[in-house]
């Protein structure tokens, strides 16, 4: 069996190899760790990559778009060979930015540096597809924790450390993504819970995907950025308060995630002893636990604009750190949600998976918002103003996810109360319906059990030769009872028994009307 397959153990689910988790968790540390690190290390401390952020974020986000186009358009997949050229091409471009002098030439190669990052981080968003839920949460969450654990080190260590630090971070995280890949089943696909790049889309698996949360965390993630992008300078430049306030905002958010997260999904698992752990739906499940986990995101996020709204000496500092641990939660839940989401919903993952990393702001956001800060020259009445639009804007997101997921949940209700569709029925069984209905409309006239079937039949189309032949009687015989129903029936041809029974059960009552039984003739 492939070292980083799963293997099923019982009740406990499915458990990852000791192997496969440390890479995971090393390598995906040292990717969240870039990004933190270029955002709040080289952008609020260095003065070539803040001048030249819009570059820098431009060249982050192109550099996404063509690898998903290229992905989608050539099913250009990215070999061994090609992550480790990436890998070592972004840990050169690092070095050289920390050893280089002249401001152009560092903002070039640190913008070749984000390039060769961005083709990794869909790498690993494509790795962590192979991860459950129930894994990945709690992974997820601790390499966030370490991830802002190496930041707040690389903040408090000497310039040159700390760039050589940020410099080694890609190549750790490509040598990491290689042994994980090295170690793989070759019948194992690229991401397991979901077809190749080039399959079909499945209708039935998009509808369920929990898309308007994706959303709604997207855009917060995608305003925390811009926010914290705008006020690099100059609260963030230099100030460790910001730094352990972001660190402190951080552990706790991640801590509240992932251990609420292994805990969940430890007690679910243990419900349903009776019954094979597999067998369940667990990305229907994890969605309740993913509205609490970005509940405390967004109860940390708006409590750093609120703080940092009212203007209070000595709070903003401590707003900012707020701000820096929201975003920090809210990517993480971004790096849980996007990979298992489209891997359900088994869309083409490359594409899609670049999109929501977009969509969500990572990296380019927080230097799109230095740019306008420098373009503009916002001050602090400025920031507390786009604070207090931001909460307003994630108020307004709130209510309509919560208004649309209980109109939602609303219609799913009164579908499951709807009584179920009967099934189709058969040519035969539509057959055989409408002889017991026309012969349970026979019986007031008193015809014989000979006479329904002949008359039955007679409706049917058959000629008196085929009736004749499949009863075993005469043709004189049939006639003599079709002669009988009919003046039973009250009709004279079979023109005119065609015409009464024409019109189910509408026809059968107007003729019961016009021609009463014989009987009830006689009895008036």
């Amino acid at each position: 069996m492939s070292t980083t397959q799963s293997t099923y153990v019982g009740e406990g689910g499915y458990t990852v190899p000791v192997r496969t988790t440390i890479l995971t968790f090393v390598g995906f540390s040292s990717l969240l760790a870039w990004l933190q690190t270029s955002e709040q290390l080289c952008l609020a401390r260095d003065a070539a990559v803040h001048n030249g952020s819009f570059a820098a974020g431009v060249t982050f986000a192109v550099a996404l778009l063509l690898y998903g186009l290229l992905n989608r358009l050539i099913a250009f997949e990215p070999s061994r060979r090609f992550i480790a050229v990436t890998s070592a091409v972004a840990a050169a471009c690092g070095i050289g930015y920390a050893v280089a002098d002249g401001d152009g030439i560092r903002l070039l190669l640190f913008c070749l540096q984000t390039a060769s990052c961005a083709v990794l981080a869909v790498s690993w968003g494509e790795r962590l597809t192979r991860l459950t839920y129930r894994t990945l949460i709690p992974l997820a969450c601790a390499a966030g924790a370490c991830a802002s654990s190496v930041l707040a080190a690389c903040l408090l260590a000497p310039a040159p450390a700390a760039l050589l630090v940020q410099a080694a971070l890609p190549m750790c995280a490509g040598l990491c993504l290689l042994a994980k890949s090295n170690g793989d089943a070759p019948d194992v696909p690229t991401a397991s819970s979901g077809p190749l790049t080039l399959d079909p889309i499945e209708l039935t698996a998009l509808r369920t995907t929990p898309w308007m949360l994706i959303a709604v965390i997207s855009l917060c993630t995608l305003a925390a950025g811009l926010f914290a992008g705008m006020a690099t300078n100059p609260y963030l430049a230099n100030s460790h308060v910001v730094v352990s306030d972001m660190l402190i905002a951080t552990l706790g958010g991640l801590a509240v995630m992932g251990i609420g997260g292994w805990a969940f999904f430890r007690w679910y698992v243990t419900r349903r002893t009776t019954e094979r752990p597999e067998s369940f739906d667990e990305p229907h499940v994890a969605i309740p636990f993913m509205h609490v986990s970005s509940s405390v995101a967004f109860i940390l996020l708006i409590a750093g604009l609120l703080l940092f709204s009212t203007k209070l000496p000595g709070t903003m500092t401590a707003a900012l750190g707020l701000v820096l641990g929201a975003k920090n939660c809210l990517v993480v839940l971004c790096w849980t949600l996007f990979p298992r989401a489209i891997a359900d919903a088994k869309l083409p993952f490359v594409p899609c998976f670049a999109l929501l990393v977009l969509g969500s702001g990572t990296l380019y956001a927080s230097f799109l918002g230095a740019w306008v800060n420098k373009s503009m020259s916002i001050g602090f009445d400025a920031l507390t103003s786009t604070a207090t639009v931001l909460i307003a804007f994630i108020a307004v997101l709130t209510i309509l996810y919560m208004a649309a997921r209980v109109r939602h949940m609303s219609a799913r209700q009164r579908m499951q109360e709807e009584p179920a569709a009967p099934a189709p029925l058969s040519l035969e069984e539509i057959r055989n319906a409408l002889r017991a209905h026309q012969q349970h409309l026979m019986e007031p006239y008193g015809l014989t059990e000979r006479e329904q079937q002949i008359v039955t039949m007679i409706i049917d189309g058959q000629t008196m030769g085929g009736i004749a032949e499949e009863l075993f009687i005469t043709e004189r015989t049939v006639k003599f009872h079709s002669k009988n129903a009919y003046d039973k029936l009250g009709v004279h041809s079979k023109k005119e028994l065609m015409q009464m029974f024409s019109d189910l059960p509408g026809a059968f009552e107007g003729a019961h009307r016009s021609t009463p039984p014989p009987h009830e003739n006689r009895s008036a």
